[in-house]
């Protein structure tokens, strides 16, 4: 099994502070809405709660990804979503290749705001750019037919055909 683990202090920033500051907003919210009725402050409260369930419900920004043969699974806030590969019917990547970032969908067709979505920040993870290409690679295998994978085998024939002409 291979791990990744996003580096702590980033993780700390990026997500954890960034979703208590998210809470307060909405308790500032609340109590604005409680003085005085503003469509304003309903609005920043839903875009809140929706922040807020991303963050700390759904796990949609793990903290830690692990890999094997037959499974992958995403920790973070003392919960795990596991998902065996023989059990995954769609497997989608968007791939934001100069943040190397990526948002993952695994079995979209579920619907679930509380499961399978993912916001995974390989940049601050360990081992972050294996993590990345293993990403694009899986994508491929679910989904060989696409424009997308067909799109990586031919860059990557012709990456291997370059270095051969180099030497």
């Amino acid at each position: 099994m291979k791990r990744y683990i996003y580096q702590k202090k980033f993780y700390q920033f990026k997500v954890v502070y960034l979703g208590y500051f998210v809470v307060l907003i909405a308790l500032y919210s609340v109590y604005r809405l409680l003085i005085g009725f503003s469509k304003l402050y309903v609005i920043v409260l839903l875009v809140c709660i929706y922040q807020i369930i991303n963050t700390f419900i759904s796990l949609s920004n793990p903290e830690e990804v692990d890999v094997d043969k037959d499974s992958i699974s995403f920790k973070g806030f003392g919960k795990t979503h596991h998902y065996r590969f023989k059990d995954i019917q769609d497997f989608r990547v968007k791939e934001f290749v100069t943040a190397k970032k990526i948002y993952l969908r695994i079995n979209k067709d579920s619907g679930s705001l509380l499961k399978g979505r993912y916001w995974i920040d390989c940049l601050y993870f360990s081992d972050g750019d294996e993590l990345f290409s293993y990403l694009l690679k899986k994508e491929d295998e679910f989904h060989p037919d696409t424009i997308k994978a067909y799109a990586h085998r031919s860059n990557a024939l012709t990456a291997e055909k370059n270095k051969k002409q180099e030497k």
